[in-house]
């Protein structure tokens, strides 16, 4: 599963579209019935159709008020997934509510009697960068009177909530630290947002933690996978992903002793791939960065520091690999040190003549 994929598949969950519309309706969220929310993107939707009107389609009925049916009113949710910016979100998304409505009309979801069904389109962004396309569905032009906009920005259709789940500053939007804890949303965001690779899994077990039980093991899955494809693309698929039941057996003991096994094996392949690549590329940085370590634990910092700057000269491999066998033959750092300088001297010469 690809790194999209598995952000979009941990919206296809209930619990959290519900956990999604505390985060950007509180003010209204505790008018709906939960209990009645419902995936409708197979019934509204199909590959087509996803093309054309948005990616997931939910119903939720409201606690209050009844249609001349006998049944409670309910609200669309539509929701729409970006990881780049699009400066034409509004007008795509009044378009995607407009198709929604009329697909639901021909199902017969609907009763003209009763009424045209709410839409809230949701536009759910997981990019790298600030968003900065406008949720108006018009770019309006400026009115010079602060009343007027007053006013008119009443009569003015908003074209979609915005949620960041990247986790990336965005003007306007509530930052991630103000939260719930024991949000599912929130849950992803927070993984998302382990800034080094050996935070994930550990970041993982803290939010899969949070909800634990059989009836949040669907999600701990998506997380889990939400958590590997992040993964993934960290370490550009060279290192392996502790597997989900062992994580949900034996937790942080799992974990440690995997991680440390996976992380250390995968160190001394990156170390060795990084050296053999530089040095094909005519790059000899990683290789004389490795050498000034191995000379550093056999003969301390003050001979890593000279011999740095010895292998400066050196371009060819055949050179680098003599001066790391070297530093296992020789008994001292200045032995070392005079049998590098005697080679670098070599190079010069060659390389001036």
């Amino acid at each position: 599963m690809d790194h999209d994929a598995a952000h979009k598949h941990i919206y296809h969950l209930p619990a959290v579209v519900a956990d999604l519309l505390h985060l950007v309706a509180p003010d209204w969220v505790g008018e709906l019935d939960f209990a009645n929310l419902e995936d409708r993107s197979p019934e509204f939707l199909n590959d087509a159709h996803r093309k054309s009107i948005g990616d997931l389609v939910f119903s939720v009925r409201l606690r209050r008020g009844r249609l001349p049916s006998g049944e409670r009113p309910y609200l669309l949710i539509l929701l729409e997934f970006q990881s780049k910016v699009d400066l034409r979100m509004a007008k795509r998304v009044r378009k995607y509510t407009k198709l929604l409505l009329d697909r639901v009309s021909r199902k017969g979801a609907w009763r003209r009697r009763e009424g045209q069904p709410w839409v809230l389109p949701i536009v759910v962004y997981n990019g790298s960068r600030p968003w900065s396309a406008s949720g108006q569905a018009s770019d309006l032009m400026p009115l010079p009177s602060k009343r007027m906009r007053r006013d008119l920005a009443l009569h003015q259709p908003q074209a979609y909530r915005l949620l960041v789940a990247g986790g990336v500053l965005t003007p306007g939007v509530p930052m991630t630290e103000d939260w719930p804890l024991h949000n599912r949303v929130s849950a992803t965001v927070r993984l998302q947002q382990a800034n080094r690779v050996r935070e994930l899994v550990p970041r993982y077990l803290e939010e899969a933690k949070r909800f634990p039980g059989v009836a949040d093991r669907a999600f701990r899955q998506a997380l889990y996978a939400w958590a590997k494809a992040l993964w993934t693309d960290r370490t550009d698929g060279g290192m392996n992903f502790p597997d989900f039941d062992d994580l949900e057996q034996n937790g942080e003991e799992a974990m440690t002793s995997l991680m440390h096994a996976n992380w250390d094996r995968n160190d001394a392949r990156l170390r060795s791939e990084a050296r053999k690549q530089g040095l094909r590329q005519g790059r000899v940085e990683e290789g004389v960065r490795l050498i000034s370590r191995q000379a550093a634990l056999k003969f301390g910092p003050r001979t890593s520091e000279r011999i740095a700057g010895l292998l400066n000269g050196l371009t060819e491999r055949e050179d680098l690999d003599k001066v790391g066998d070297w530093i296992i033959e020789c008994d001292s750092g200045e032995e070392l040190l005079k049998r590098v300088s005697a080679l670098g001297a070599k190079a010069g010469d060659g390389n001036g003549g």
